[in-house]
């Protein structure tokens, strides 16, 4: 097996690997949050994954939890996994007796009689309780700095029963130390136990085992039918008495045995009290060893009864031997799911035998029919405070345990109750019970509406076991899910894995009477309801004194004549009183005389009406402000408000209490209070291993008047605290991502509530409302920024336009002042160009006069007057060229010729008579000729 040196298993944080052996390894580890050091003993696959080990596993290490002994080492913690199992126990510095005898060889008669004292008082009591070693070693007793020994390891060698030959060879030191039944594979008692112990006292005196380096054949040979060697003849001080002791403990036949391990111990402290007086005489001076005065004491002083009721928690499997009243119930149970049929009332352990066969139905598509093995379902149905859930696990369990249906020793049984999250839960359950699991076994469960079908045939040991699926407090499933998913879909996962031929599940359901109506809304399981409900009556006045005095007897206890009486009436007056009654029947046993419960301590403590109230009453007025402050907030947070039905009971994990703002110290002081008065109760979450608590049962919730109190004053805020864990819870599965953060008027309305409400809030819950309240003042930092900016943009904008506007303008003007002066210089330019072009022609005009070519001259001359405002000197060269004698006289008009004008002007003036006009294209101009040869323009 690898070595988990360094990883973190459940939770605990591995520090070290401190011992191996045939059935596992131990670590030493760290239990953060209750920061202590404890010891994790793993064990190995090849027992782990054994069917019958998985089978007994549970029940066998809820047996050892129950042992609380100053001598037994505490069992904290333990579950299953595939492939492996896990104990998780008191840490232990010193040792074990193993490994202080092969460093200091044998001991002395005093140190030998204190540990004996100590390890018969452990056993002793694990007696009484029914609960057998089986594996009493050297290695099994640890030692503190001090010495104390301590008794580890309770009833586990009972699990390795089944070891097979491939591991039969890791367990041979047990050989060393296993009495002859168990050899032979007989049935154990507490004299197997008186046995190994014996093997022990040798072992400590001598310093060696009697049969050392003996093989396993020789070993079991010698265990059966040899004597052990005398220790005298290696250690001669001490008393032959000895001897005599260690021979009855080792006798081959149980019943020469001593009867118990107070005649053990008392038989041994008569036999050495000399010896061990001389003993610590020749050390201290003293004449006396002061641990027989003492053990004289314990041996003369009865051992106080273990109280055997069970305050408002229900019984657990581990409780059957105080468990009364509900024998015919249990057998009706039994018999249904032996035939499927109803039993008769009146004759319990045999079932109705009808006269004749009645004809057959037909049933619906898909829903069992009566031939269909109906005994695969079961629900048991009754108010809160009937007793539904003990009747389960105290009652029918047990007896399935026994074999009391055919083949129901083999079933692998898990009980759970929905809670939240059912597929989670279930989940959990089946990788209790698993060999080989898929790499996501939720995955596979919810995949589709046969995933449990799959999931039971995959994860299941490999042999004709079926799976009893106890789901308790089967409401859960319709009030308390945080999912939006619909029950409709567990519910028919459910059906057609009990429908399916060849399955190997049986389903057994407790259900409150007033969700009744909630699983027959589903036709098919409302089938199922139909044909496998057993109603729980309250409990006839026969039965409640069963219940009543059977424990008591049990523990020694006896009760005055008229208080059964006085009890059963108070019982019957009221209904749901079960758990009233146990809380009762719990504290008188603690106001008992001696041995005898007696009328007037029951009127002391309120009787059965009055006994919860007042022990709650009492309890609260005995705390400070502060504490009474914490358990107003503690109780607040463990109930579910009931949404037009009952307010009922929460788990919640312990470590979110502790969370809760103040001292946590208190909070820790208020929960140890009100769990060690049963009025709350432990356990631990089967995926995580974190603990949880609960309160003890909706009784309190219903009786205890400071408890209504709370709830009519605080409704509507923890209405809204449960809205907010709700988120949070969200939003950390969401490994915190900012989309799940409260915003908008959502964020408003809590950040208003938390400042008005007096509800204190868990530290995740503060840290994720103040993300929100981060993320949203982030968001509004940006959105007043990105205003911020927009509104600069806008006025640098409008600013921009104004500039933009005025230079437009500018610049309109100025081009349009541009284009006015280019439009005056090109036109003084053009005029220029005309003038200049205009004296250009008049020079040439006066050359061509010079010249004699009159006709030419007068046409440059024209030309150089066709501008407006012609120079002076082009009108000056025109005129010299027109007055000029002897040239020839032209009419030109534009580029038209002569002949093709077809009208002619004449123009007559006072002067001769005008010969002939021209006009200039522009018709501003006109040259005359005249008979006196003149021209006039």
């Amino acid at each position: 097996m690898a070595d988990l040196t360094g990883f973190t298993v459940g939770g605990y944080e591995i520090r070290e690997r401190v011992g191996a052996g045939g059935f596992g390894e131990v670590y030493r580890a760290f239990q953060p949050g209750v920061w202590r050091d404890v010891a994790v003993k793993v064990i190995l696959p090849a027992f782990a994954n054994n069917p019958e080990f998985i089978r007994r596993f549970e029940i066998e290490a809820q047996m050892i939890a129950r042992l609380e002994h100053p001598h037994i080492v505490p069992l904290y913690d333990y579950w299953r996994e595939p492939g492996h199992a896990y104990l998780v126990m008191r840490w232990l510095s010193g040792g074990n007796l193993h490994e202080k005898l092969r460093q200091e060889g044998p001991w002395s008669l005093s140190k030998t009689a204190l540990l004996l004292r100590q390890v018969c008082s452990a056993l002793a009591f694990a007696h009484r309780q029914n609960v057998i070693h089986r594996d009493l070693k050297p290695g099994n007793i640890l030692l503190d700095e001090d010495g104390n020994a301590y008794l580890s390891d309770f009833g586990i060698a009972k699990l390795f029963d089944t070891a097979t030959p491939a591991t039969r060879e890791g367990i041979i030191g047990t050989l060393y130390y296993s009495s002859p039944e168990q050899i032979r594979n007989e049935p154990v008692t507490p004299q197997s136990d008186i046995y190994n112990l014996g093997i022990v006292l040798y072992e400590m005196l001598v310093g060696v085992h009697p049969f050392l380096n003996t093989p396993e054949a020789g070993l079991v040979l010698k265990q059966l039918n040899t004597p052990l060697p005398a220790i005298c003849r290696q250690r001669p001080e001490l008393p032959t008495a000895i001897d005599e002791i260690v021979s009855q403990a080792t006798a081959k036949n149980p019943v020469a045995r001593f009867a118990n391990t107070d005649a053990f111990l008392t038989a041994f402290y008569q036999a050495v009290d000399r010896a061990l007086a001389n003993e610590q005489s020749a050390t201290t001076g003293s004449t006396r060893f002061p641990v027989i005065d003492v053990q004289e004491k314990a041996i003369l002083t009865p051992p106080e009864p273990q109280n055997p009721y069970k305050g408002l928690r229900p019984f657990q499997e581990a409780d059957t031997v105080d468990f009364f009243g509900r024998e015919a119930l249990v057998q009706r149970l039994l018999t249904r799911l032996q035939t499927g049929k109803m039993p008769a009332h009146s004759s319990p352990a045999k079932p109705v035998q009808p006269v004749a066969a009645p004809l057959p139905l037909p049933s619906a598509p898909g829903i069992l029919s009566p031939s269909t093995l109906p005994q695969r379902f079961l629900a048991l149905v009754g108010p809160s405070g009937s007793g539904k859930s003990s009747v389960i696990r105290a009652g029918l369990i047990p007896r399935l345990r026994q074999g009391m249906v055919p083949g129901s020793q083999n079933w692998f049984i898990a009980v759970i109750s929905p809670g939240p999250y059912p597929w989670e839960e279930l989940e959990a359950a089946l990788l209790r019970l698993s060999v080989n699991p898929p790499p996501s076994l939720i995955e596979q469960l919810q995949q589709d509406e046969r995933g449990l079908l799959r999931a039971i045939k995959r994860v299941l040991p490999p042999d004709e076991g079926e799976l009893l699926l106890v789901i308790d407090q089967f409401e859960e499933l319709f009030i308390l899910p945080k999912t939006t998913e619909s029950p409709t879909r567990f519910l028919n996962s459910l059906r057609l894995a009990l429908e399916e031929p060849n399955s190997r599940l049986r389903l057994v359901i407790t259900l409150r009477a007033d969700f009744y109506d909630r699983p027959l809304l589903d036709p098919g399981f409302g089938e199922l309801m139909r044909q496998g409900t057993e109603i729980i009556l309250p409990m006839s006045a026969e039965e409640l004194q069963r219940a009543i005095c059977g424990p008591a007897e049990r523990v020694g206890l006896t009760l005055e004549p008229t208080l059964v009486t006085t009890i059963i009436a108070d019982v019957r007056e009221q209904r749901g009183t079960l758990p009233l009654l146990q809380y009762a029947l719990t504290e008188l046993f603690e106001h008992r005389q001696d041995h005898l419960l007696t009328s007037a301590a029951y009127q002391t403590i309120g009787g059965v009406a009055g006994a919860l109230t007042r022990r709650a009453d009492e309890l609260y007025d005995g705390l400070g402000k502060d504490a009474q402050t914490v358990t107003r907030q503690l109780f607040l947070r463990l109930i579910t408000l009931g949404e037009g039905i009952e307010d009922t009971r929460r788990r919640v994990p312990r470590a979110e209490l502790l969370e809760l703002e103040g001292d946590p110290l208190i909070t820790e002081a208020v929960i140890e209070l009100f769990g060690r008065h049963r009025l709350l109760s432990f356990d631990r979450d089967p995926a995580t291993r974190a603990p949880i608590m609960e309160i003890a049962h909706e009784a309190l919730i219903k009786q205890w008047q400071q408890v209504r109190q709370w709830l009519d004053d605080s409704r509507e805020d923890v209405r809204r605290q449960r809205m907010l864990e709700a988120a949070a819870l969200e939003w950390e599965r969401a490994d915190k991502d900012a989309d799940f953060l409260l915003r908008g008027a959502r964020l408003s309305h809590f950040q208003d509530w938390v400042q008005s409400s007096d509800l204190v809030l868990t530290h995740s819950e503060m840290d994720f409302l103040q993300a929100s309240l981060a993320a949203q003042a982030a968001r509004e930092a940006v959105e007043s920024a990105r205003r911020a900016r927009e509104s600069a943009l806008k006025r640098r904008s409008r600013h921009v336009l104004w500039v933009l506007v005025i230079v437009m303008f500018i610049t309109t003007l100025g081009a349009l002042l541009l284009a006015s002066y280019a439009g005056i210089q090109q036109r003084q330019a053009e005029r220029s160009a005309a003038v200049a072009q205009s004296f250009a022609l008049a020079a040439n005009s006066q050359a061509l006069l010079l010249e004699d070519r009159t006709d030419l001259a007068l046409t440059l001359a024209l030309e150089a007057n066709r501008l407006d405002d012609p120079p002076v000197e082009s009108q000056l060269a025109l005129s010299e060229a027109a007055y000029t004698r002897g040239g020839t006289r032209l009419v030109m008009e534009g580029h038209i010729p002569v002949p093709a004008m077809t009208t002619q002007q004449y123009a007559r003036t006072s002067f001769s008579g005008v010969q002939s006009v021209a006009i200039s294209p522009d018709s501003r101009l006109a040259l005359s000729g005249a008979d006196d040869h003149t021209l006039r323009l």
